[in-house]
This record gives C-alpha cells, sequence and structure tokens, in this order.
C-alpha cells in the first residue's frame, strides 16, 4: 500500500521537512521540548479522506494538555484490489500497523499512555511498552469492560486487562486539567491544515507549469 508526499506545515516555523521511508511519508513538528523522564500523553488518531485515504496524526501533549510533539503521515489509500484480499481486516492492518506503527516509531519523547478515537489502533498494544486505550464515541452504552474516568469511557485491548489501574491513575491525572477528548480535534484540525496547505501549494506548481 503507497502512501502519496508527504504535507509540510507547522505552527512559528517549526518545520522538518518530511522524511520518507519505504511505507510512509511523515513529518514532525517539536514545540515544548520536555526533560527526560517528565510525563507526557499520546494522542494518535487517522482522518479518512475520500479523495486521498487516510491520514495518521499524533501529538504527545503535557499534564497540562500543551503540546510537546506532533507527527502526521501522508495519506494511504489502498486499492480496490487490497480492499478485497484483506477485507474486515483492512483498517487493523492500516491503522494500527502501518499508521500507528510508523507513528509511534518516530517519537523522540515516551508517552505514560497513548489514547486513540480509532478501535482498530489497539490491535498495536502488543508491541507497544505503554497502555493504548481507545476513547469510546459519545452514548454509546458502557459496558462492565470499559473504564470510566471524568464522563468519558475508555475502553483496553483485549488480553491487557492488567493495564486498568495504571490507564485510570494516567486518564486521572490529565484529565484533571484537559478535557480527555479535545486534543483529538487538534489532530483533525492539524491534518486538514496540513491537506490545506498541500492543495496550496499543488496549485502553485501547477501554476508555474
Amino acid at each position: 500500500i503507497t502512501p502519496g508526499p508527504a504535507a509540510r506545515f507547522g505552527p512559528d516555523d517549526h518545520i522538518v521537512d518530511p522524511q520518507l521511508d519505504s511505507r510512509l511519508g511523515r513529518h514532525r513538528m517539536t514545540t515544548h521540548p520536555t526533560p527526560n523522564g517528565a510525563t507526557t500523553f499520546g494522542y494518535l488518531s487517522a482522518v479518512e479522506s475520500a479523495e486521498h485515504g487516510f491520514y495518521g496524526g499524533y501529538l504527545l501533549v503535557s499534564p497540562l494538555g500543551r503540546p510537546v510533539e506532533f507527527h502526521c503521515t501522508a495519506p494511504i489509500r489502498p486499492s480496490r484490489a487490497q480492499e478485497i484480499l484483506y477485507g474486515p481486516t483492512l483498517q487493523p492492518y492500516l491503522l494500527g500497523e502501518q499508521i500507528a506503527g510508523t507513528l509511534l516509531a518516530t517519537v523522540q519523547t515516551k508517552p505514560k499512555i497513548i489514547l486513540t478515537d480509532q478501535p482498530s489502533v489497539l490491535c498495536h498494544r502488543p508491541k507497544s511498552d505503554v497502555p493504548i486505550v481507545y476513547l469510546a464515541p459519545t452514548g454509546d452504552d458502557a459496558s462492565s469492560e470499559q473504564i470510566l474516568v471524568l464522563e468519558h469511557a475508555f475502553e483496553l485491548p483485549a488480553g491487557f486487562e492488567t493495564d486498568r489501574d495504571a490507564a485510570i491513575a494516567l486518564l486521572t491525572m490529565l484529565g484533571n486539567h484537559v478535557d480527555l477528548s479535545e486534543p483529538f480535534e487538534r489532530i483533525h484540525e492539524a491534518i486538514r491544515e496540513a491537506q490545506r496547505i498541500g492543495r496550496r501549494g499543488s496549485d502553485v506548481h501547477g501554476e508555474a507549469a
């Protein structure tokens, strides 16, 4: 599954050229450096574009919700043949292995916990050293397996129930300062901004040609 070109953007001139590897194009922005050992929290999400496919975004924040590091990928768009052959395993492969695997491998700062709004990312937990929790959509009926923290419901990956106590403590720490769902909105808007800048750049190159 071949990605398209990486988008380039970042606030206040904190722009790092996209680094391309054999799987994904990506770019990094570092905002507030943290000392080694400082507690950080990871937010991992994806936005699907009908035109381009899936964009991944990964934001690390401090206990006060301030951005520490941000990474995003170039889009991945599976072919129709891949959609057929992968079937229901396509999204876990794209989001849990390709996008999550690449984004988590790029960070300079290791979080204490990773939050995601994509259930397919939970399948990456066996390869992660820290808990991964899925934020269940508002309005879903809570189950006994879910973690309830400050009116938000989270799910753990199957087989990792022992993460429960650590996850509750970390989510409560962050939730005392930040709406636990809000950083996902930042990721989505940052990806949309990258798409807008990418389109403007394409238009400029097209006019120059």
